[in-house]
């Protein structure tokens, strides 16, 4: 796997999110079937998924999904849009995210890469290696 770190700027072209609505800070490596991303996004007040005074623990799965669409944009290189189809064996580990106050590490691996789409398997742990979330999910893309 590469290690070779990746700031925003650096994948902003591969994925189809725009201004604060990337939420990942940065790609710490990967390979043709894994990806390790980490972020701090969740912890900003401006952070458009912010509901009240916090995030959900549902969103979550969007940090995931950001992560597997950085992962297919390294790979083709280029940004390919589509939508997220199917989220299963979602287990969440915590029940509120205002106790997450370090960085969030996402690691995906992709099971199954199809012409129009991918199955990835993805797990997010806090600062302190404690797992957050863990769940396979489904994108198919809106254009080959």
């Amino acid at each position: 796997m590469s290690d070779k770190h990746l700031n925003q700027e650096q994948f902003a072209h591969l994925i189809p999110h725009a201004g604060s609505m990337r939420l990942i800070d940065q790609v710490d490596a990967w390979s043709t079937h894994h990806i390790q991303c980490t972020t701090r996004t969740h912890l900003a007040s401006e952070n458009p998924l912010r509901m009240g005074d916090g995030l959900s623990v549902m969103h979550l799965i969007e940090y995931g999904a950001q992560s597997m669409a950085i992962h297919g944009g390294l790979l083709s290189g280029k940004s390919s849009p589509g939508y997220l189809a199917a989220v299963r064996g979602a287990h969440f580990y915590i029940d509120s995210m205002n106790s997450v106050t370090g960085a969030l590490h996402i690691q995906a691996s992709a099971e199954l890469k199809i012409e129009n789409g991918a199955v990835y398997s993805f797990n997010i742990t806090d600062d302190q290696g404690i797992l957050l979330l863990d769940a396979r999910a489904t994108v198919i893309h809106t254009q080959a």
